[in-house]
């Protein structure tokens, strides 16, 4: 690994990011076991979107899997973690920051940055394969990120953030109360709800779980022997990930 650039990535994580969670930490130091519950129903949420997409074959098909009730816990439970994740780095700053160092971060990540935390929460969330699924996000980040630099100053994170958890409120709030099965579902009548929304949910989610396993992962929570300097650099690297499977998230759910 490259020491110069991790010398850099724990430089933002002391210089302006440490600096912006401590406030948070100290204000909410008995809720961090919160975050454990939020991290454990969002991989819930993620193996019930994968299962959906690994088994579920057409839109008609979901009435047949899926009732309204468990579809809208899903949605639900995404959310939730939304919500969680902008109230860690969005209203800290801590999201702005990293976009204006995106550039830096993103260069040098690889896949062996990202700490074992995380291949441990995306194996829970039912990843067949977590150090590939890491490896596609370090590609993501790296073919993606010259746009979100380039309309940085239209595109701030933490606006996109905001919109993350407002599209996954429409999405939960345009669930039928009833879902067909195959045999039920008319020819001329529209289809409840489409397969493709939860690709978008399923990258929300997958981003939010990234964003609070690892900063449970700075908070201490898990227990790690590793030092706390290798923890900064993943959990830098890892966020800033999270981040990008959102706005991915994002763009999938509207089509862009």
């Amino acid at each position: 690994m490259n020491n110069t650039y991790e010398e850099f990535i724990k430089h933002i994580y002391y210089e302006h990011i440490e600096k912006r969670l401590a406030p948070w930490k100290r204000r909410h130091w008995h809720h961090l076991d919160d975050l454990g519950y939020e991290i454990t129903g969002l991989t819930r949420s993620l193996r019930a979107i994968r299962f959906l997409q690994d088994y579920v074959e057409s839109d008609e098909g979901l009435g047949g899997v899926f009732t309204p009730e468990t579809l809208k816990n899903v949605v639900e439970r995404v959310k939730y973690g939304v919500q969680d994740n902008n109230r860690i780095v969005v209203d800290t700053g801590v999201a702005d920051v990293l976009q204006d160092y995106l550039k830096e971060i993103v260069e040098g990540m690889t896949a062996e940055h990202f700490p074992q935390a995380d291949l441990d929460v995306l194996r829970e969330s039912g990843s067949s394969d977590a150090r590939r699924e890491i490896a596609a996000m370090v590609y993501l980040m790296k073919s993606r990120k010259e746009d979100w630099i380039r309309f940085k100053n239209d595109y701030r994170f933490s606006r996109r953030l905001v919109q993350a958890r407002e599209e996954v409120e429409r999405v939960a709030a345009t669930l039928p109360k009833e879902l067909p099965n195959a045999e039920e579902q008319r020819d001329d009548r529209p289809v409840a709800v489409k397969r493709a929304v939860f690709k978008g949910i399923g990258s929300i989610g997958q981003g939010a779980l990234l964003t609070l396993t690892d900063v449970s992962l700075l908070a201490g929570m898990w227990g790690t022997s590793i030092s706390a300097e290798t923890t900064t650099v993943g959990a830098v690297i890892s966020i800033t990930s999270g981040i990008g499977m959102i706005l991915t998230g994002v763009g999938e759910l509207r089509g862009e």
